[in-house]
């Protein structure tokens, strides 16, 4: 089966209820606004992908649980090809949050089914599919499988992006092949076994990993994001927005990068999109759960002649 872009990754079911004031602890408050909704990192990031027109597949493991069914449903009205989605025992990944006046939050999160993703689950999918251009993945499933599905990737000829969130160590050596790293500005400091508060030269960080990969691209939020490669470094500015809510910016930013490339864009202007698709969602100019918020190509299309 032909398929653009593959998506290895994961999926989260989001429990979602607000309150006057975070608990704390042993206390029991009243809540309101409950509402449940679609999440991981995967998930998000394929469903950007397909609205923004690429042929895409996701593999993934959801539990044999409605949330996996639901996961599934949602996946085919949005174009996700869900032929190689695991169906196991172990629950569904989720994610409970309580959300304060302020937007402050308490997360705790259950990754579940996503931990049952394994290299051998990913060869099996990788044999059947064909015509890919682009492999995306992230850290929501075993370190092991992300880059199994990279190396693979790699020798079938297709591009390869990593998205390391959440934040790991991640040497050089353990990258070396991938096409294209996509970590925020914490996430590249742990990457490099720093701490998250350290200060440091971004782009001089970035270069410690050219050796091993094409192109690093640090997303910097509303200041946009870094480029550094064999080209040098330069900064892609972001179209200028009212931020409503920047969550999953990071997820449409990758789903988006991935299309760009999969249309043929070079990296600059495969950046340059991403950057618009990942202030869209931060604007939140659809409303609604950060998925449904999600660009579709048009919006997208219209959205960026706006900002000129």
């Amino acid at each position: 089966m032909s398929n653009e872009i593959v998506v290895v990754g994961s999926y989260n079911t989001g429990f979602l209820i607000h309150v006057d004031r975070l608990p704390t602890r042993g206390e029991t408050l009243p809540g309101r606004g409950f509402r449940m909704e679609h999440g991981g990192k995967g998930s998000n990031q394929a469903i950007q992908a397909a609205r923004l027109g690429c042929r895409t597949a996701m593999i993934a493991a959801v539990g044999d649980d409605i949330f996996g069914e639901r996961a599934i449903k949602k996946w085919r009205n949005e174009g996700v090809e869900t032929a190689y989605v695991k169906r196991c025992k172990t629950p569904t990944g989720a994610g409970l949050i309580i959300v304060g006046p302020g937007g402050e939050n308490m997360i705790a999160v259950d990754l579940g089914a996503n931990l049952e993703l394994t290299p051998s689950d990913v060869d099996e999918a990788l044999q059947r599919l064909s015509g890919v251009k682009i492999v995306l993945t992230q850290l929501e499933i075993p370190l092991e499988t992300a880059l199994h599905a990279l190396a693979l990737a790699q020798r079938n000829g297709a591009m390869t992006i990593l998205n390391p969130a959440p934040a790991a160590r991640i040497t050089p050596a353990m990258l070396r092949g991938v096409s294209i790293i996509t970590p925020n500005e914490v996430e590249a400091k742990i990457m490099a076994g720093l701490g998250p508060d350290e200060q440091v030269d971004l782009a001089e960080l970035a270069r410690t990993y050219c050796d091993a990969v094409e192109h690093v691209v640090i997303t910097l939020g509303e200041r946009g994001a870094l480029i550094v490669d064999s080209k040098g470094e330069r900064i892609v500015k972001p179209p200028r927005v009212d931020a409503v809510d920047a969550t999953g910016a990071g997820d449409a930013f990758n789903g988006a990068l991935a299309a760009a490339l999969a249309r043929g864009m070079d990296i600059d202007t495969a950046v340059e999109y991403a950057c618009a698709a990942g202030a869209f969602l931060a604007a939140r100019i659809k409303r609604g759960e950060l998925v449904e918020a999600l660009a579709t190509r048009e919006e997208l299309e219209r959205f960026k002649k706006q900002q000129q």
